[in-house]
């Protein structure tokens, strides 16, 4: 039985998508070529003002790429339009990160070999979740937009994190750089390298030697 792991990549808030969409970057989620989730709440929260930084692109990539990129529907989410229709002015503490956790509990279906990859801007979200969730901490691999891009990086899909923050930067955006794959366990790290193609790179790497 192999003892390696297979992993989904979920879209945790609105930081990841609200970057690259300010790079001009959004595309980078596909290049693993995997489908990439994203609760209805977060989704939402990212392209209600379509005058924010990022929305409007993330929305027009999000219907492009639909085949890829997943809507996950939460009751979360439908509870909260329910309740905006008596009360329109209405905001909701977290909307997005609920939404997510309900998503990993009954909207996407793990196998046992599988570990949702969650990417988020800030760790100090997941850090939120696992302590109220914390059942769920075996079946998630907590990764920041950093982890992403640095991954992403090392494995030669794209030229440089660096050159992404920095676009975004340009743009008006500010994101956080703070990492967390480092803390995980080796079977984790192994999952998110081979998601983002690093494994198969070193492979193709040292056959050439």
């Amino acid at each position: 039985m192999s003892d390696e792991l297979s992993a989904r990549l979920i879209v945790m808030d609105t930081g990841p998508l609200i970057t690259l969409a300010a790079a001009d970057c959004l595309d980078y989620l596909l290049y693993p070529g995997v489908p990439v989730y994203i609760p209805d709440a977060v989704l939402y929260e990212a392209t209600r003002d379509g005058a924010a930084l990022g929305a409007a692109e993330i929305l027009d990539w999000a219907q492009r790429n639909a085949e890829y990129v997943r809507t996950v529907s939460t009751e979360t989410f439908f509870n909260y339009v329910e309740s905006r229709q008596a009360n329109p002015g209405r905001r909701e503490k977290d909307l997005g990160e609920r939404a997510a956790i309900e998503a990993i509990h009954d909207g996407i279906h793990l196998a046992a070999d599988e570990r949702a990859i969650l990417i988020t801007e800030d760790d100090r979200v997941l850090r939120r979740v696992l302590v109220i969730e914390a059942e769920l901490t075996a079946r998630m691999i907590p990764i920041t937009t950093r982890d992403f891009l640095e991954g992403m990086e090392g494995a030669r899909r794209i030229n440089s994190a660096d050159e992404v923050y920095q676009r975004a930067e340009n743009a008006g955006r500010l994101a956080s750089r703070r990492a967390a794959l480092a803390d995980q366990h080796e079977r984790a790290r192994s999952a998110v390298d081979r998601m983002l193609g690093r494994g198969s790179d070193i492979a193709s790497r040292s056959g050439d030697r």
